[in-house]
């Protein structure tokens, strides 16, 4: 089971309606706030930083985020690992 997690990129006015609206439903709310530095507690909501958001495991959460307009989350889908490739030497190579 993952948990949802909702990031409102941005603080104003309409931010502030659909963010009260996800609390209300019980969801995990995020603010992206470009003026703190890792995760602050103000007012009613939860504030983040980038950093915050790019250390979120995507394999335990689904994260939504909200642009402007803020009427519909996209899906946040995590960056692409890298996997490093070992190549083992037959006989005939080495």
């Amino acid at each position: 089971m993952q948990i949802n997690i909702h990031i409102i990129m941005g603080l104003n006015e309409d931010s502030l309606g659909t963010a009260s609206y996800l609390q209300r439903c019980n969801e995990v709310v995020y603010i992206f706030d470009r003026s703190i530095e890792g995760v602050q507690k103000l007012q009613d909501f939860t504030h983040v930083d980038q950093q915050f958001i790019d250390s979120i495991d995507h394999t335990l959460f689904k994260v939504f985020v909200y642009d402007p307009p803020y009427k519909k989350g996209q899906l946040l889908r995590a960056k692409k690992s890298f996997m490093t490739e070992k190549k083992v030497l037959g006989e005939d190579e080495q």
